[in-house]
């Protein structure tokens, strides 16, 4: 299920319903929430991320806790393949989007004590800066430092930490597709890293 059902590209279903567009060929070229919500619809941002929240995220969680009642290291194990096949998704040629409104989802049945300070750092500094990809990733760096301060168990310290590495080597490999020409391949690398973007 965590990864199956995670893997279900409604971002690019949505664009294709909506709009007959290939979502990944506009924007930031996720298949995810925040480019539907700029190049699909606004108000398709609410059936796009209530599944990737609830469907995808937290119900991979919440079937291992309550439906096998595995333990709190599997719960984090399922939330983790869960952000996974959202990124890689198997129906999209292991491409996807970038897991954030998965990983929310899964904090929330993990640990919503966690998710607050991630959300709040997250969207004042969008507001200030109107730059989703820059705090998103200030956030997703930081959340470990959360998990210890507010006396989180080591499992969920390790979710964060494993949630961050995923987030990187997400950005930095961008749907596979390769360096432009230009700028330096250094140069995109440090902006896919802070912006989302290879330019």
């Amino acid at each position: 299920y965590a990864y199956l059902v995670s893997a279900v590209p409604m971002a690019y279903i949505i664009g294709r319903v909506l709009k007959g567009i290939d979502i990944r060929q506009y924007g930031s070229g996720n298949a995810g929430t925040s480019n539907v919500y700029v190049h699909v619809s606004k108000k398709a941002i609410l059936p796009v991320g209530l599944f990737d929240v609830i469907v995808k995220g937290a119900c991979s969680v919440w079937l291992a806790r309550y439906g096998l009642d595995l333990g709190l290291g599997a719960q984090a194990l399922c939330g983790l393949v869960a952000v996974i096949g959202h990124n890689w998704s198997v129906y999209l040629r292991f491409n996807g989007g970038r897991g954030i409104a998965t990983a929310v989802g899964v904090l929330f049945a993990l640990s919503y004590k966690v998710l607050l300070p991630f959300a709040v750092v997250g969207l004042v500094g969008w507001l200030i800066t109107r730059n989703s990809a820059l705090w998103v990733g200030i956030s997703i760096l930081i959340l470990p430092f959360w998990a210890l301060l507010l006396g989180e168990p080591p499992t969920v310290v390790l979710f964060c930490i494993a949630l961050l590495l995923i987030t990187v080597i997400k950005r930095l490999l961008a749907n596979m597709s390769g360096f432009p020409d230009e700028p330096h391949w250094l140069q995109v690398m440090k902006y896919r890293l802070l912006y989302d973007r290879d330019i």
